[in-house]
């Protein structure tokens, strides 16, 4: 990637500016690929050793177009889908391609009337149910729509296709292919809307960057409803590899299917515990050689045990965002570590860069907006013309992620615009309390939220998780703060806690934590002169 050095931008070459993928391919192009190039390897692996070859999934997959289209299923029809990880979801993924329908994944851990409200508002008029989440569906309204449980009741279904998928109607890769629902941390969640083509060159990105390939096994543990699983099962499908769907999230079911498997791309919800259980354990993870997560969110001392505990392993730290179409930088360990802080340098297909109030483009090492330009950034919101216009103001998707870039085109995470906290007139980037919290010997987890002051109007929290056994005190940390802080940027408020709450991904919930803001088990400090 080159970088324009009179205007500040990072720019792609011309002939890549649309993305690797031919502009006539849709999404569900994977199916077919898939079987030509590796039909007899298996796509899928779950279970209790179940297997689905490419060439099987693409039968099912016409099947489940020709059901579809019998059911009334057209263009621009709206299919939620609530359903944990499972062949089956990515399937009527790809079968909505082909017809130009819209998938609507749905969080299962959202409440059913949280779930009920994107249901409504995406106007979906079919569904796709897990059957163990069937009491949930039915409190949420999916049941009222047309739908299949995936299970006996989908397989009956299911008849023989008459047609070859190769030989199937085009539709326009322009045309949106899936409408995931922002996780609301400001309002009401919104249906971000991302074209076929659009999810093809972020495949494309991540097949790249990680160098997937059709030998490789990715253990799919993140949920494919959230952009972050999606991305990564759909991208090693286009690879022609194959994708490991573990029973549960919990170390000893992800070892079992690593190690048994084969993997060699992994991801863990939770990572230290998780190298601890392969340590433990002595686990074979001769096979990994790449490990999914969070750019920036991994202490020192966890990259050392990763070293040791999967030597032949690669991290791969990313960044990326549901209006940016998922994967949006990525870094390695030893850039993370030659660069301390950085979330990497943007992936092949994006324009980017960083943007004042007035959406001037700033000089490295000033902090503003990161906006992006690049075919998989989204086509806008559903039926919100007004945020639509603002997100997509001058042309560029406006993240609302506050970052820097430095000279290389490094990119360092600062804030979210809406988690930076005005305490006292002064701005505080919560990020940047959170990493000197963090290089507390004593301290596992951190989190920093601005929170109601009678002093300050806003003042800052920190949210701490402990060793076992640690006796460590607010005063102790406001010392140790302010020995590497300005005295404004300071916690005056600190709640230890066992646990700080997470999305899927590994996100902390600041909102959660805003919004649950208890001063009686807090600590409010003094002020200090």
């Amino acid at each position: 990637m080159q970088r324009n050095a009179d205007i500040g931008l990072f720019t792609t070459p011309s002939n890549l500016r649309r993305g690797f993928m031919n502009a006539s391919m849709i999404f569900g192009d994977i199916v077919t690929r898939g079987t030509l190039l590796s039909g007899s390897s298996p796509a899928f692996i779950w279970g209790r050793d179940r297997q689905r070859t490419y060439a099987e999934m693409e039968d099912r997959v016409s099947s489940i177009v020709m059901m579809l289209e019998k059911a009334g299923v057209k263009q621009g029809t709206r299919l939620a889908l609530l359903s944990s990880n499972n062949p089956e979801f990515l399937e009527f993924c790809f079968a909505a391609s082909f017809i130009g329908a819209v998938i609507v994944p749905l969080n299962i851990r959202l409440h059913p009337d949280e779930l009920n409200f994107q249901i409504k508002d995406s106007e979906a008029s079919y569904a796709v149910i897990d059957p163990e989440l069937e009491k949930t569906a039915r409190e949420a309204g999916l049941f009222d729509l047309r739908h299949w449980v995936i299970g006996d009741d989908l397989e009956k279904s299911l008849e023989p296709a008459s047609f070859n998928l190769r030989n199937f109607p085009r539709v326009s890769p322009e045309i949106p292919l899936i409408q995931l629902y922002t996780s609301g941390t400001t309002g009401k969640p919104k249906g971000c809307l991302s074209s076929q083509i659009g999810w093809l060159v972020s495949n494309s990105n991540v097949v790249n960057n990680i160098q997937i390939n059709s030998d490789d096994r990715l253990l799919g543990v993140y949920p494919f409803f959230h952009v972050a699983g999606f991305s990564y099962a759909t991208s090693t499908l286009l690879a022609g590899g194959t994708v490991i769907i573990p029973d549960s999230a919990v170390n000893e079911n992800l070892w079992n299917y690593a190690s048994s498997h084969n993997a060699t791309i992994t991801a863990f919800p939770a990572f230290p515990q998780a190298l601890d259980y392969a340590t433990e354990n002595g686990i074979d993870t001769s096979s990994i050689r790449g490990v999914l997560g969070g750019a920036n969110m991994v202490k020192q001392k966890i990259f050392d045990q990763l070293h040791e505990v999967i030597p032949n392993a690669v991290f791969y730290g990313t960044y990326g965002c549901t209006e940016g179409g998922g994967c949006v930088t990525l870094c390695t360990q030893k850039e993370e570590l030659e660069k301390p802080g950085t979330v990497g340098r943007p992936l092949l297909c994006f324009d980017a860069a960083i943007l004042g109030k007035n959406d001037e483009i700033l000089p490295d090492g000033e902090v503003g907006e990161l906006c992006l330009r690049g075919q998989s950034t989204m086509i806008g919101y559903w039926k919100r013309p007004e945020a639509t216009k603002e997100a997509l103001r001058g042309g560029w998707i406006h993240t609302g992620d506050l970052m820097s870039k430095d000279k290389d085109g490094y990119l360092y995470f600062v804030d979210r615009s809406k988690d930076m906290i005005k305490s006292g007139g002064e701005n505080v980037y919560s990020i940047e309390v959170e990493t000197i919290l963090l290089k507390h010997p004593d301290i596992v987890d951190a989190a920093v939220v601005g929170v109601p002051d009678k002093k300050w109007d806003e003042s800052v929290k920190a949210v701490i998780v402990t060793e076992p056994g640690s006796k460590l005190q607010a005063d102790d940390l406001d010392k140790f703060c302010l020995e590497k802080l300005s005295p404004y940027k300071r916690p005056r408020w600190y709640e230890f806690v066992d646990q700080i709450p997470r999305n899927e991904t590994n996100k902390l919930l600041k909102r959660k934590l805003r919004d649950t803001h208890d001063p009686s088990k807090c600590v409010r400090l003094g002020e200090r002169s």
